[in-house]
């Protein structure tokens, strides 16, 4: 992550050197950018480049960081619903979102694309998931962190996915889908 110095300057300055950065990784990949040309377009000196970022690496971690930050806020909050139905229309509404903000944005969808993905939980993933509980969707059976573990990998899987797809308009249909099999307890056939 960017060091200390680069959190001071003011909020246009680190906007446009993440933004020349992030233009240079989506399109040549993050071993095919050059930070010489990044910092040429940054309009800024190779010795401030280094007195904010350690790095290639470490400007790549920030532009990634800013552009899921971007990306999170057009997913927005998980708001508490009270039905099974408000649940899953408000899972679909959240991958629509965030589908349409990647497709809007092909910078952020291409660094997000080339980020390794963390397969830890989101507090969005966790209130889901919650609230799946609350409203008795999760099988009783299987403990449910494991449940949310899971949930958070198959919303990965499913973003891994969408991110190599952005025309594909089934993700949100196709996340819901995995996850209501996910939650749902086996009926043994009788």
């Amino acid at each position: 992550m960017p060091l200390p110095r680069f959190d001071r300057l003011p909020p246009d300055a680190r906007a446009a050197i993440l933004s020349a950065a992030r233009a240079h990784f989506a399109r040549d990949g993050r071993d095919g950018a050059s930070l010489n040309r990044i910092i040429a377009d940054a309009r800024i000196s190779k010795t401030s480049a280094y007195h904010y970022f350690d790095g290639k690496d470490d400007l790549f971690a920030a532009v990634t960081a800013d552009a899921a930050g971007r990306a999170l806020a057009a997913l927005g909050p998980w708001v508490e619903v009270d039905s099974a139905p408000a649940l899953w229309d408000q899972t679909a509404a959240g991958a629509d979102r965030l589908a349409a903000h990647l497709r809007e944005h092909p910078d952020d969808r291409a660094v997000l694309a080339a980020a390794p993905h963390d397969a830890g939980a989101h507090p969005w993933i966790d209130r889901l998931v919650d609230n799946g509980g609350r409203l008795g969707l999760l099988d009783p059976a299987v403990d449910p962190g494991l449940i949310a573990a899971v949930t958070a990998a198959v919303i990965g899987a499913v973003d891994t996915w969408a991110l190599n797809r952005p025309a594909d308009e089934s993700v949100a249909g196709t996340l819901t889908l995995l996850l209501q099999r996910l939650w749902s307890p086996i009926r043994a056939a009788g």
